[in-house]
């Protein structure tokens, strides 16, 4: 049986096998407004209701206040310094929710976001947000974007096999989002390879096997 040591030795430091992620980062350029997501944008028009998703990530919006509630984002050109072609909420006192929900078999994190500020407005020059999941706990932070320059916010969560929501806030009627990136990747499952360590006790371990399969034949002859 002592021969057998050095293969299971070998079998502790195998590694999962890394699965290959896709950057995705959602602008808000181009005929994608409409419930279709597929019309002309104006100040102040619906944004396609999941724009962004993916094969691998349903993105949906809701934006919340005073007055209600809408499941979609509002599109908006200038005025937030220097980024254009935004989303906001068409809601006064609202927040603003993005979530990004895995497909079976996928998980999802995001990467971080850009805010801006419609003309440097004192309501949005400080903009609460948090990064939720069950995957993980909660991400708080304070976007400070100016009339002149949006705020480039890296949020890098861990990874989740369930929905990320990202919620901005209180202020997001003269606030906005833009340039928002997540990362998706499939859900490694069993699939394994040897580190190059594992390689040569592997190696060994069969060496010896074969040194003990011919010491045992040539004491038997």
């Amino acid at each position: 049986m002592k021969f057998l040591l050095p293969i299971a030795v070998a079998a502790t430091a195998l590694t999962a096998v890394p699965a290959s992620a896709t950057v995705t980062t959602l602008t808000f350029d181009g005929n994608i407004c409409g419930a279709s997501g597929t019309g002309v944008c104006g100040n102040g028009s619906q944004l396609g209701t999941s724009h962004g998703s993916t094969a691998e990530v349903a993105v949906s919006y809701l934006a919340s206040g005073n007055s209600g509630s809408q499941p979609f984002a509002s599109f908006w050109t200038t005025g937030y310094g220097d980024i254009s072609n935004v989303i906001y909420a068409n809601i006064a006192s609202s927040t603003l929710a993005v979530a990004f929900a895995p497909t079976s078999g996928f998980e999802v994190r995001l990467l971080g976001f850009t805010a801006g500020c419609f003309l440097g407005r004192s309501d949005c020059q400080s903009l609460p947000y948090s990064v939720s999941s069950a995957g993980f706990s909660t991400i708080a932070g304070t976007a400070t974007p100016t009339g002149a320059i949006a705020d480039i916010v890296s949020v890098n969560s861990a990874w989740s096999g369930s929905a990320i929501s990202l919620l901005i806030g209180p202020n997001m009627f003269n606030g906005a989002l833009d340039n928002i990136a997540f990362e998706s990747r499939a859900i490694v499952t069993g699939g394994v390879v040897p580190e190059p360590a594992s390689w040569a006790m592997l190696i060994a371990g069969f060496g010896l096997i074969g040194a003990v399969a011919r010491r045992r034949r040539m004491l038997l002859a």
